[in-house]
């Protein structure tokens, strides 16, 4: 069974410090943070697609 995460609407303070960082180069932002999943650090290439994707459904939000 897989563990489930509980979205109440806050966000956390890693994930606002990453939203107000994302309009800054990626090269910055991969020196700023480091990208896991499944308990595994993703590769640069994967955390730039990661960090595109995020600018990418933001612009979708604001437009």
């Amino acid at each position: 069974m897989m563990h489930k995460t509980v979205i109440n609407g806050s966000i956390s303070l890693d994930v606002k410090q990453l939203v107000d960082n994302l309009h800054l180069p990626e090269s910055e932002i991969l020196d700023m943070f480091s990208f896991t999943f499944d308990n595994n650090v993703l590769t640069p290439e994967e955390a730039s697609r990661f960090i595109q994707f995020l600018r990418s459904e933001l612009d979708k939000r604001t437009q």
